[in-house]
């Protein structure tokens, strides 16, 4: 099935408000399927392969917590004019129906996509990983586990650990599963108020906390407790690293610190947060992803 999908966000200019549309071309665009696992659960997967105009070369995207197509669907609009496309949801996503015995842990979660990519034959050899926030985390287990060697890798809000609060988060955990969302979502709201850049960041956050179904998280708790640490020190493939100065969720000084830890890691500086989610940045910062990827990797 389809969705097509239509967001009004606030963004500052000239002192007024105006609204960005989403084509959302990629989503309309892709082939969709859920891959079995081979532990029983099925994974849901959009891709566009085997189109002779663009790049070899394959961009394997990989979401944070709660993303979704708002958060990144201009970008992959802009990348999928240039490069095949492959985004497989991790286990948190609503996307997936997660059974009574499925686990929730990264390691599963990382040979979710390694099944994947064998039901896709897709040769690693021409993967690019994209990790996003925690997705960078996945990327750097998949790397770091030796589980796959793949051309190169993109991070973007990276950290060792989930920033949500540590305190709350294990106090969440102690609710029963129908009272999370009413709970949790108010105070997640209140917590985010402050965290986050103005404009499509805080949009884009509030509307996350809004359709994101706590209960999921709750089935993945050991993903909160994760620290990534010694899995960004093991990367071998080059790494390049997207600074953002006005991200106010993903702090700097973790960037700084996972820079040191992996051996053969570069920093591409985007001017804002916006640049490398919404027109018009999207294309320019596409072209320097190309550029990379041909030139660097």
């Amino acid at each position: 099935m389809v969705y097509i999908l239509k967001v009004g966000l606030l963004m500052k200019k000239n002192n007024s408000a105006e609204e960005t549309f989403q084509e959302l071309l990629f989503v309309k665009e892709s082939t969709k399927v859920y891959i079995p696992m081979s532990d029983g659960q099925d994974i849901f997967c959009q891709y566009i392969l085997d189109d002779k105009t663009k790049s070899d070369y394959i961009i394997f995207f990989i979401q944070g917590f709660a993303s979704g197509h708002f958060t990144w669907s201009d970008f992959w609009d802009a990348l999928h004019e240039e490069f095949n496309m492959v985004i497989v949801d991790p286990r948190d996503k609503k996307s997936n129906e997660l059974k009574k015995k499925s686990k929730c842990t990264i390691h599963r979660i990382a040979l979710d996509f390694i099944e994947a990519i064998k039901f896709l034959k897709l040769d690693e050899k021409k993967l690019v990983l994209f990790g996003s926030s925690i997705g960078a985390s996945y990327v750097a287990y998949l790397v770091g586990q030796e589980m796959i060697k793949p051309k190169g890798c993109f991070l973007t809000g990276t950290s060792r650990k989930p920033r949500s609060p540590r305190m709350l988060v294990h106090f969440f955990f102690l609710l029963p599963g129908f009272a999370l969302n009413a709970i949790v979502k108010p105070i997640a709201r209140i917590y985010m108020r402050n965290k986050l850049a103005e404009g499509f960041q805080k949009q884009i956050y509030k509307d996350r906390i809004n359709h994101v179904d706590f209960r999921r998280w709750k089935t993945c708790k050991s993903l909160h407790d994760w620290d990534a640490t010694e899995e960004f020190r093991k990367m071998s493939s080059p790494v390049f690293i997207i600074r953002t100065p006005d991200d106010k969720y993903h702090k700097e000084d973790e960037v700084k610190i996972i820079r040191e830890l992996i051996p053969n890691c570069k920093i591409i500086d985007v001017p804002t947060y916006d640049y490398c989610h919404i027109k018009p940045g999207v294309y320019e910062f596409t072209q320097t992803i190309k550029k990379t990827i041909l030139e660097e990797m």
